[in-house]
């Protein structure tokens, strides 16, 4: 519905604070990744809902050939290699992909018309990969003052948000999906840490006046530096021979 929407094209409010500050993903997962799902340098593969290009990157040093699919203009401004188009309609042709990678998107997406979409670009034997990094708690913790109100927006929007997309795939011509973890930390100043919360869906969807509001208020009750872990996830599978 509307509620998704707008909190999956929130982003673009801030994509270059987005691209600046979000934490990288994990090169061993990518590495991973590209061994699992055997992937050689010649190979085609597709970043689905790329955003500012942080993943497109990444991938541009592995393979010869990657192909970026973002549905946002601002997002695709900052990339400015993407094209326009979303996982419920992907502007590519039928089997013409050997890999389709996400990052941190796949939550947006509705499976029941995306999970087909995957099928159709994907060649014979083909390769999914689902890159996210998790982060939010500190330590130490944040004070229930400056906490609360910042974790507001984001309970307020868990009634526009899909739930987990993991089932979908259980009757789909993909195999089980495998599950891979890597740990990391940062260590923020209270700015970098406001700054990188400005990215999350439901701050970057506050209006910026609201936003610069909320971060004035909670700002004088953060002391820092804090350390913030990140927990890196992929998630990968193949069509079924």
């Amino acid at each position: 519905g509307r509620g998704v929407t707008e909190l999956a094209l929130s982003f673009g409010n801030l994509a270059e604070v987005f691209d600046r500050v979000r934490p990288p993903y994990s090169r061993r997962l990518l590495d991973h990744a590209q061994e699992a799902l055997g992937l050689g340098a010649d190979a085609r593969v597709l970043d689905l809902a790329a955003g500012t290009g942080r993943l497109t990157r990444e991938l541009a040093q592995r393979y010869s050939d990657v192909v970026a699919v973002e549905p946002d203009e601002r997002m695709r401004a900052v990339h400015g290699a993407a094209i326009a188009g979303s996982a419920e309609s992907i502007p590519l042709e039928d089997a013409s992909v050997d890999a389709v990678y996400v990052g941190e998107a796949f939550s947006w997406f509705d499976p029941a018309q995306a999970i087909p979409e995957l099928v159709r670009v994907l060649r014979p034997g083909g390769g999914l990969a689902i890159v996210s990094t998790h982060w939010w708690e500190t330590e130490p913790p944040l004070p229930e003052a400056a906490l609360e109100p910042l974790s507001e927006p984001w309970e307020r929007s868990l009634p526009h948000r899909r739930p987990p997309w993991d089932d979908a795939f259980a009757s789909s011509p993909f195999e089980p999906l495998s599950y891979e973890r890597d740990d990391e930390e940062l260590t923020v100043t209270p700015d970098q840490l406001l700054t990188l919360y400005s990215t999350t869906s439901s701050l970057a969807a506050l209006p910026a006046q609201e936003r610069d509001a909320l971060f004035a208020r909670v700002r004088p009750l953060l002391e820092g530096p804090y350390r913030l872990p990140l927990r890196h996830e992929l998630v990968w599978t193949r069509l079924a021979a």
